[in-house]
């Protein structure tokens, strides 16, 4: 099959248009306010953890964790009544689910029981999760987990005193970064 050069532009064309639609769907939708508290999840997190006796870093954790966990579940909500997706988000939240059983299981597991070595597996994990997110939904923010978590596994080999303060900036604000970037640029 021959196609000729205008109908080959008006293919790649056809192209954009979608993924354009695309990204403004994903704009609208939880994608970016998901990252952006989660990345604010981290920062507060991981400066508690730097900042605090491991006693109170563990509570900030619980409660900011509850609150990301009750903000999630509240923009999930408001986005499948705004967005006709919403089976998508479904599956997107059971995948969440899952991930916080399964990470606990490898923790358990694998009897990790410093707190530094904890924030590790947990942050790894967090970073497939948004790499399997990224296979999913948005190529790059497969390539965004796996950079962070090359920089958290560099940390933690090389400036492990510093780890809590690379995962709250690097990591979070990565996060936060580039939820910004999606809300306002995509749109």
């Amino acid at each position: 099959m021959d196609i000729t050069k205008d109908e080959a532009q008006d293919y790649l064309e056809t192209i954009r248009q979608v993924q354009r639609q695309t990204r403004r769907t994903l704009a609208r939708g939880g994608t970016p306010l998901y990252m952006i508290i989660w990345g604010m999840v981290w920062f507060i997190g991981y400066l508690g953890n730097h900042f605090l006796n491991a006693e109170t870093a563990g509570l900030l954790w619980l409660g900011i964790s509850v609150a990301g966990f009750v903000a999630s579940f509240a923009i999930g909500w408001w986005t499948s009544i705004r967005v006709r997706s919403a089976a998508h988000d479904v599956r997107i939240g059971l995948f969440w689910i899952a991930w916080v059983v399964y990470t606990s299981f490898v923790i358990w597991l694998g009897g990790v029981r410093d707190p530094l070595q904890v924030s590790v597996v947990v942050s790894v994990m967090a970073m497939f999760g948004y790499v399997v997110m990224g296979l999913w939904l948005w190529t790059p923010l497969a390539g965004i987990g796996l950079g962070v978590t090359a920089v958290i596994l560099l940390a933690f080999l090389f400036a492990p005193h510093y780890l809590n303060l690379v995962m709250a900036f690097l990591g979070g604000g990565t996060l936060i970064f580039i939820g910004w970037y999606i809300r306002r640029q995509w749109r």
